[in-house]
């Protein structure tokens, strides 16, 4: 019986040392399987950054092609007009007769200075020489017979033609000019009209556009891939970076109008974007390098990894340690029979910690609630240490409330509730120290006096404390996690220990909740941007489109009040570069306001004297939305356009005095302007009511509910008006 007793024991010690050496492996391959899982979840969360990156900056790419490309293709409409505007004025004069003439030397002066973005005006000969600029009269001898705008259109009418960039010879600013083609009385060439544009004020303008760091902004020709402007600007102006013909071909091909490929740019990869400007063959390309995602993929990726890597640490140290345990307990299993039975309650207690400690770890790890990783905290606490209560105090940064309380006893809340906890527990609130209290009733204060006293018949007190703070990463202490008993002594070192582990989980929970609030406000601010975005193109069409109502009103107005081809044309190009004027400060200001001063400034400075006499302007800083920006201003052209046919304008002695008041209105400020004129010629009212008379009656009454009233005072034409300019409605960008 005792042999057979032994061999059983042995057999016992065998398979128990088998299945000891089992779980050991077991355990390695589970812990290998972890190690693989988190590499493997963390690659891939990271290509999916980046593509979502990449997706992201060729939407802003396309974006900005877009709406740069259109901005570009009002600019070239307006400089096209202005060149058929110069035609018109030269057309039937010899060249002769135009390089002498002043009053038309002082009309394309006139015409330059609308236009903010133009720098001259020109006009050459069949033979390239210079006949007529707005720079300077009489003009200085050049010829542009070299000039590839003078050569393209000198082989055939190319319509508008755009050059490639040039550096002035005297001023020494980078320009690049707009042809069109002058033809003689029997249909050949009799030379061009041009104008030159100022490289810096598209340069000036692409830089309010919000782009991906390192983009580059090309305004090209897509005969020759000639580059006419870049953002930004090389060192001498024009040595422009080159553009990979080739492969830009190969994108017109597959799409011809707006279209995303790859190039190859001074040894680096490149993204671009482009978009045909308008139907001109021009096409506006915004590209980025094609690694730009990777600075902000490497700092997300880096925070991501920063998780991976200490779920990988405290996976690949689990399971060592696992590993290690089983190894030493399958070498050591003859020793370790002979203690089972002093240890097996110790193990026990252990185990139960360990997988409290586990069950909390995995349930923090999963949860990014604040409320619920206190509270999954605190019950936690309770388990490990035994304690009847526990709490969560909230650190001395946030007034040091309790947060959270959990109570396993009747009567130890209102216990709990006497004690001064922050006066208890000063050094862990203060230092960031672990409080450990054997028998408060025998503890005393700073004062002397203990804490509490002893327990009455019915009521418990609270005797044994412990208090452990909730370190962060950064050294900061998040909250005090505190426990009690109602018995002395209760809590000793393994129950501090537990407690240390448990709160380094608790640290990492709260980071975790608190990058994950973090990334979710980011979120939220990104679909706030993609919104605004949305709604600003919208706007945006919405002006075009009231931009050409505004034209076809204006052309049907103009015809039915003009007595004839000639009064139509001169009306009608008046009010339309009034119209141009007006958009163009609205474009500056990306289409929300437009300066009252500046419309009035570019209507009337060309009537002044040189001691600026002539013309009065008094009034406030007022900024007119675009809904009110366009009738105003056509409003003050056609009042400009009378005063200098028939008004004061039209007389050397004459003045006009142009006043405004503006006030705080319950939907926004009220305007009121007063148009006078003095020194003119006799004024008395009209026969008929015109095109100015109709705009001031109808239109901004219609359209602005304004008040006008106009006063035929025989000293001089009196207009006022008073209207209400509501806030502008417009979506604010980002960027």
């Amino acid at each position: 019986m005792q042999i057979s007793s032994r061999s059983d024991h042995i057999s016992l010690a065998q398979k128990r040392r088998r299945r000891s050496l089992a779980r050991g492996r077991l355990t390695l391959f589970m812990g290998l399987f972890g190690v693989a899982f988190i590499l493997l979840t963390f690659g891939y969360i990271a290509w999916e950054q980046r593509n979502r990156l990449i997706q992201r900056n060729e939407d802003d790419l396309g974006n900005a092609a877009f709406f740069l490309a259109d901005h570009t293709a009002r600019l070239l409409e307006v400089t096209d007009l202005t060149l058929k505007q110069t035609t018109a004025l030269v057309q039937g004069r010899n060249w002769d007769e135009i390089e002498t003439s002043r009053p038309l030397w002082q009309q394309i002066h006139a015409i330059q200075d609308s236009l903010p973005y133009i720098e001259d005006v020109w006009l050459n000969d069949a033979s390239g020489r210079l006949r007529l600029t707005s720079a300077q009269f009489p003009p200085p001898s050049s010829n542009i017979s070299g000039r590839d705008v003078f050569s393209a259109q000198l082989g055939g009418d190319r319509g508008l033609f755009v050059g490639e960039p040039i550096l002035g010879r005297a001023t020494k600013v980078p320009t690049f000019m707009i042809s069109r083609r002058l033809s003689s009385a029997n249909a050949e060439f009799g030379g061009i009209a041009s104008v030159t544009v100022s490289l810096s004020y598209f340069y000036d303008y692409w830089s309010k556009v919000r782009l991906p760091r390192g983009s580059r902004v090309v305004l090209m020709r897509a005969s020759d891939g000639a580059v006419i402007a870049q953002s930004p600007p090389p060192p001498d102006a024009l040595s422009f970076a080159p553009i990979d013909k080739a492969a830009f071909d190969g994108a017109l091909r597959t799409a011809a109008q707006a279209g995303l490929y790859s190039y190859i740019a001074e040894g680096r990869e490149r993204t671009g974007a482009y978009r045909q400007v308008g139907t001109m063959p021009l096409y506006m390309n915004v590209s980025m390098p094609a690694d730009a995602y990777w600075t902000p993929w490497y700092v997300q990726t880096r925070l991501y990894g920063a998780f991976a890597l200490i779920a990988l640490l405290a996976l690949l140290a689990l399971t060592a340690l696992a590993s290690e345990q089983f190894h030493e307990q399958a070498a050591n299993a003859a020793l370790l029979e002979r203690q089972v039975s002093l240890r097996t309650n110790e193990l026990r207690t252990e185990t139960a910690a360990l997988e409290i400690l586990n069950r909390t770890g995995s349930a923090l790890a999963a949860e990014l609630d604040l409320d619920r990783i206190i509270e999954n905290v605190v019950h936690a606490g309770i388990e490990l240490t035994g304690a009847q209560f526990g709490a969560f105090f909230c650190g001395l940064s946030q007034e040091g409330k309790e947060h959270y309380a959990k109570s396993n006893a009747g009567g130890l809340s209102e216990a709990f509730s006497a004690l001064n906890v922050r006066e208890i527990a000063a050094p862990a609130f203060k230092d960031g120290e672990t409080v450990r209290l054997d028998n408060i009733a025998i503890e005393q204060g700073y004062d002397g006096t203990p804490f509490t006293v002893d327990a009455m018949p019915g009521s418990p007190v609270i005797r044994s404390l412990m208090a452990v703070p909730v370190l962060l990463r950064t050294g900061d202490i998040h909250g005090i996690l505190v426990f009690g008993h109602e018995r002395a002594q209760m809590f000793n070192s393994r129950a501090e220990r537990l407690l240390a582990g448990l709160t380094a989980q608790a640290a990492i929970a709260l980071e975790n909740s608190r990058l994950y609030r973090n990334a979710q406000s980011e979120i939220e601010e990104r679909k706030q941007a993609q919104t605004q975005q949305s709604l600003l193109i919208r706007e945006l069409h919405h002006r075009v489109k009231n931009t050409l109502a505004t034209v076809q009103a204006v052309v049907g107005a103009t015809a039915r009040s003009a007595l004839s081809i000639d009064d139509f044309y001169q009306a009608f190009v008046g009010r339309i570069i009034s119209l141009a004027n007006t958009h163009s400060l609205l474009t500056e200001a990306v289409w929300q306001t437009a300066s009252l001063r500046e419309i009035m400034e570019k209507e009337l400075r060309p009537y002044n004297d040189t001691r600026g006499e002539r013309i009065r302007l008094e009034g406030p800083a007022v900024e007119l939305p675009s809904e009110a920006a366009v009738p105003i201003g056509m409003a003050i052209h056609e009042l400009t356009t009378n005063a200098a046919k028939y008004g004061a304008l039209s007389v050397p002695r004459g003045k006009v005095s142009v006043s405004w008041q503006a006030e705080p209105a319950e939907e926004g400020t009220r305007l009121k302007l007063v148009w006078q004129e003095r020194g003119g010629p006799k004024v008395s009212p009209p026969a008929r009511q015109g095109f100015g008379s109709r705009l001031l009656h109808r239109v901004l009454a219609t359209q602005l509910n304004a008040k006008v009233e106009m006063d035929f005072d025989p000293e001089g034409l009196r207009v006022a008006i008073d209207t209400v300019l509501k806030q502008a409605q417009f979506p604010e960008m980002s960027v």
